[in-house]
């Protein structure tokens, strides 16, 4: 069975397919935003530094994610994305279950690994799969309910994840019924976050496959004409491609360290921050994501699709005042209201990312542009960014009690100003009255 992909409108199963898409973005995100909150317990338990910790969190993911995302690539703009992503989803719950398992630090970073493979199929087929079935008009809120699935994700992991740390304490274990097995605080957190991911991957062969708006699934499209296919925009996406990452590792820089950082400035329990940090993510970020959607529409329908950077260069203005001052506060109430500003504006810059990059993809081709897109944004944001962080507070701040929060400020306000920077340099080649070579996006109808 097919979607009708002429229909102007989205039908119910439209929208169904896109809340399924949110829930497996929402399962992904949970892994990676539980991990922060475990940062203090790991570190006592394996005996690892800041730098190892930060491998854990970037390297061992991005590892597997990066090398898996071009093969994903191929086999989404081939096969059936619905069983891709099946398989995929239930790959990184299993490794995530491993990663609760492991009681040495190689085991922990193998089964990142896992996690990382697994992962790699989340983006390329749920921006094909929206690519299909939403025509231009409503494209940006498909986007965002789907990009709303990582603030879900990461809200439910912190609010979760504070919850057992609470109960169990971050230094205690919980006894397995009937196996007797004794289990730390964080192997439990891990091990929930796997056990949730495994019947999500059955939900998404509750909706029907999309008809494909260019090539055929049989159909192999070479690597060649890839770049043949956006030849005429490369710096367009080049651009894209470098705004994408600074926003993203601004994002990624603060969700990784924030945690550590209220636990070791302010003395807050990992347990509270769970609940009141996964609170402002659950309830602001998703906000912002969908805010963001329904704002991309109305500037593409009104502006075309150079207003859509536009947007993301406002917000990136906005955001460098409590990316920088959020880790300098006085109080501790000044620092949840800059961390709640900040998330309110971070989410939306994801959602104008992406939304830009599908709407420029030829279909034929939009499983590879948006694996390689998703593994370089990964490589920059969950690679890079946390360790970044970690070294300028070991290195820059050596020895200085507030090393961490010096360190975010310095990275966020720099990251804030590189991303503003690029998506202007983004709104300089798409403005109105540029002649850009095959820079010919679909026109709303």
């Amino acid at each position: 069975m097919k979607i009708e992909q002429e229909a102007e409108r989205p039908t119910p199963t439209h929208w169904w397919m896109v809340g399924v898409l949110c829930l497996v973005n929402a399962v992904a995100f949970i892994d990676r935003a539980a991990l922060p909150l475990l940062v203090q317990p790991i570190k006592r338990d394996l005996g690892i530094s800041d730098t190892m910790m930060s491998l854990l969190i970037g390297a061992a993911f991005i590892i597997t994610y990066a090398i898996g995302g071009w093969l994903v690539g191929v086999l989404v703009d081939r096969f059936s994305r619905r069983r891709i992503l099946g398989i995929g989803i239930a790959a990184w719950g299993v490794s995530t279950i491993l990663c609760g398992s492991a009681t040495t630090y190689a085991g922990l970073f193998l089964g990142r690994c896992g996690v990382g493979a697994g992962e790699a199929t989340c983006g390329p087929a749920s921006m094909s799969l929206v690519k299909d079935a939403f025509d231009t008009r409503f494209r940006g809120r498909a986007v965002a309910i789907w990009a709303m699935g990582a603030s879900i994700g990461g809200g439910i992991a912190l609010l979760a994840g504070g919850a057992i740390l609470h109960l169990v304490g971050e230094n205690g274990a919980y006894v397995v019924p009937v196996l007797g097995i004794s289990i730390r605080s964080w192997q439990l957190v891990m091990i929930a976050c796997g056990v949730f991911a495994l019947p999500v991957a059955l939900l998404v062969f509750t909706f029907p496959e999309p008809a494909r708006r260019s090539a055929g699934p049989s159909k192999s499209v070479a690597f060649k004409e890839v770049l043949e296919a956006i030849r005429g925009r490369w710096l367009v996406f080049a651009l894209l491609f470098l705004a994408n990452a600074a926003t993203i590792m601004l994002s990624v820089a603060y969700s990784s360290w924030i945690p550590a950082f209220l636990g070791r400035v302010w003395k807050i329990p990992a347990g509270e921050i769970g609940l009141t940090y996964g609170l402002i993510v659950l309830l602001l970020s998703t906000t912002s994501q969908l805010s963001a959607g329904f704002l991309v529409d109305l500037v593409y329908r009104r502006y075309g699709l150079s207003g859509v950077p536009a947007l993301g260069i406002a917000i990136c203005a906005l955001i460098f005042v409590p990316a920088v001052l959020a880790p300098a506060a006085g109080s501790i109430s000044a620092t949840w209201f800059l961390l709640a500003a900040f998330n309110l504006l971070a989410a939306s810059l994801f959602t104008i990312g992406t939304s830009t990059i599908v709407h420029l993809s030829p279909g034929a081709v939009i499983g590879k542009i948006t694996a390689v897109h998703f593994a370089w944004v990964g490589i920059t944001g969950t690679a890079v960014a946390p360790t970044l962080v970690a070294v300028i507070a070991d290195r820059l701040f050596e020895g200085a009690q507030s090393a961490l929060g010096s360190a975010l400020s310095t990275v966020g306000g720099a990251l804030a100003i590189a991303g503003g920077l690029c998506l202007l340099a983004v709104y300089w080649q798409m403005r109105p009255g540029r002649d850009v070579p095959s820079l010919v996006p679909e026109r709303a109808r």
